[in-house]
Parts: C-alpha cells; sequence; structure tokens
C-alpha cells in the first residue's frame, strides 16, 4: 500500500503561487549559508505578517553573484519536479537582486533560463510571473511589466503583484497591467489575503475592473461578498490559494476555519498552493494534506482541484494533454482506502502547518 502523503505527492498538480524567493529548498538555502561561513535557521512561527516581511527581505542578500541565483532556481525546479508537480510557474522579482548583481535583463535572464534548465532536466513546464510588489511607484511597474513583455515566449508567461492587498492602489498598476496584457501575458494579482470582509473583496474586485486579472493570488476574503463569489464562480477565475501560509500569517484563524471549501461550494475554481515554502514548510504536497486531512476531501475532489491548473492558459498543449492523462491514471490507481476519514499524523505538516515563526534569522 502507498502511504496518503506518497499518494498525494505523486498527484500531478500546477504550481502557480510560489514566491520565488520564499520557495528554494531548505537544503539549497542552508549550503549556501554554510559556503559563507554563516547559517540558515527556519523559524517557528511569525507573530504578525510584517514580521514575516522583514524576514522574507533577508534572503536575497544571501545570494552573492548570478551562479548562486541560478543554482537556487535550479534546485528550486528540481524539488518541485519531486513533488508531483507537471506546471511550475514562480512569481520572480528581478529587482530583488538589481542592480547589485547586474542590470535587470541580466538577473532575469539569469532567473530564467536557469528554470528552463530545470525544465530540460526533469520534464516538467515552468513559467515565470514577474512579479512587482504593491508598494512600488507606477513607473518602475511599467518598467518590469515591459521587461515582462521581452522575455514572452522565452520564459515570461505572467505578470502580477505581490504583497499587502491595497484596494486603492490598483489605479497606480493600470497602465503597467495593460502593457502585460497587450504582450499577451496573464496578469495575475494579489488580492483578497489581507484586508479583512471589507478591503479583502474590495481589492479582488480592483484587481479584475481595474486591472483586468486574469488570475488571483489568494482571493479567499472573498468569501465575505456572495456577488463576488458568484462572479469569480461564473467567469472561472481561478484563485491561487495557500492554506498553510494563510494560518502561519493570520489570515485564517485555523485550518478548519478556511475560506478554501465554501469557495469551493461556491463553485469557484481554486488551486492549492505553498506560498513560501522556505519559510513556512509545508510543500506542495502539504497543502493537499490539509484538503485531505482537515476538509475531508476524497480523492476526486483533490483531482478536480489539480486539475483546475490545466485551465492555465500558460500550459501547452502537450503538456496540458499529459496532465490530463496523469490526473486520470491517479485517479484510477490503488487509492489505499486514505478517504476522508483516514488518519494523517499530526507532524506529517511541517511545523503542523501552523508555523510559530519568529523571523528567519540569517546568521552571519
Amino acid at each position: 500500500m502507498v502511504g496518503m502523503t506518497e499518494r498525494l505527492r505523486a498527484l500531478p498538480k500546477a504550481h502557480t503561487h510560489l514566491h520565488l524567493d520564499g520557495g528554494y529548498p531548505l537544503a539549497a538555502v542552508q549550503r549556501l549559508a554554510r559556503a559563507q561561513g554563516g547559517s540558515f535557521e527556519r523559524p517557528a512561527r511569525f507573530r504578525d505578517a510584517g514580521e514575516f516581511f522583514t524576514a522574507y527581505g533577508t534572503m536575497p542578500a544571501l545570494v552573492r553573484d548570478l551562479d548562486d541565483l541560478a543554482a537556487l532556481c535550479l534546485a528550486l525546479v528540481h524539488a518541485e519536479a519531486h513533488a508531483g508537480v507537471l506546471y511550475l510557474e514562480p512569481s520572480i522579482e528581478p529587482q530583488l537582486y538589481s542592480p547589485r548583481l547586474g542590470d535587470l535583463d541580466t538577473v532575469t535572464r539569469t532567473i530564467v533560463d536557469a528554470l528552463q534548465r530545470g525544465a530540460a532536466e526533469t520534464g516538467i513546464e515552468v513559467g515565470a510571473n514577474l512579479t512587482v510588489n504593491t508598494g512600488l511607484e507606477a513607473v518602475l511597474a511599467e518598467d518590469l511589466a515591459r521587461l515582462a513583455a521581452r522575455f514572452v515566449g522565452a520564459g515570461i508567461t505572467a505578470f502580477g503583484t505581490a504583497g499587502p492587498d491595497d484596494p486603492t492602489g490598483p489605479q497606480r498598476f493600470e497602465r503597467a497591467a495593460r502593457l502585460a496584457r497587450d504582450a499577451g501575458l496573464q496578469v495575475v494579482i494579489h488580492a483578497g489575503q489581507t484586508g479583512g470582509p471589507v478591503d479583502g473583496p474590495a481589492s479582488v474586485r480592483a484587481a479584475l475592473d481595474v486591472l483586468g486579472a486574469t488570475r488571483i493570488s489568494h482571493g479567499v476574503h472573498a468569501i465575505h461578498d456572495p456577488e463576488l463569489l458568484a462572479r469569480l464562480a461564473a467567469e472561472g477565475i481561478v484563485c491561487d490559494v495557500c492554506p498553510a501560509s494563510n494560518l502561519a500569517l493570520g489570515v485564517a484563524a485555523s485550518l478548519e476555519a478556511h475560506p478554501a471549501p465554501a469557495m469551493l461550494a461556491a463553485g469557484v475554481p481554486i488551486t492549492l498552493n505553498a506560498d513560501d515554502p522556505l519559510w513556512f514548510g509545508a510543500d506542495i504536497t502539504a497543502q493537499y494534506e490539509i484538503a485531505r486531512r482537515v476538509w475531508g476531501i476524497d480523492d476526486a475532489g483533490l483531482a478536480r482541484i489539480a486539475g483546475n491548473g490545466v485551465r492555465l492558459p500558460s500550459l501547452s498543449a502537450p503538456v496540458r494533454a499529459r496532465f490530463e492523462a496523469a490526473l486520470e491514471e491517479w485517479i484510477g490507481s490503488e487509492a489505499d482506502g486514505s478517504g476522508p476519514d483516514a488518519a494523517v499524523p499530526d507532524d506529517s505538516l511541517p511545523n503542523d502547518a501552523a508555523p510559530d515563526a519568529s523571523a528567519g534569522r540569517l546568521a552571519r
């Protein structure tokens, strides 16, 4: 019999909400830190989102040169392929490494080339979502949208935002989003994560109406607005949901109270994602373990969630066909009796999927 974790690892998946700098494999980051005579310790718990963002900002400083950056990107692709990911689309921010490691074009080329090398070595498909922080000035966001446009067909598949939701801020990025859409990129907007029951839904509406979002990163606060939920369902807007991250940062009070089951019940297509597994300790497979153990979703339901990744326009036709065939094969394989009531040890989810992170520390 195949154990639950192994079976869920074998489930074919798309991983489309994974920040590059929060997604590098822990072992690769620790090797890099040791090579510099230091260490990297993953935190146990974050007191709040502010502490997380402070810790997050320390990661790029560990990268000394373009070779370090390429090695981390390559390690990421291999780790994701091992976790059953067939389509990977990390969010990349070359501006975090430039100008220290080179100009934006050079840094972006280094990231994209390493990701594509990983794709060739593992046989999975890899895109990239060039992302701007919501606090960025409009002019720089537009420059980054033009940068993303230059890499269409060469590894960049989307342009998006990251960071705290700001329902009044999207107007600042309207031109950048238009530049990306005109270049044929998907527009993936971080919305509905923070802001609570009022600003959360407002940020999702602004993402759709002002920026023309084709996919939403998070979107969980849409549950406070039934009309918005119905719209997401009717328009087939995929929301990339991150359960362990939402718990760690206080977006959800508990996994049992997480909005994802209500979103599914309303017909909203969601994917499950790890967001920042380097910091939260819960990889893509752990998100599916949460869906099985906590939400009681059976194999067919998990396959439907994973299958929402097939909807993504970025997938090539061959990978889409491979994805669909792999899902059918997974459903038809022996399920080992691990239905909704199957026992999963509490420690099977890294940090019990409830990181207590006091802030990742780079000891130098």
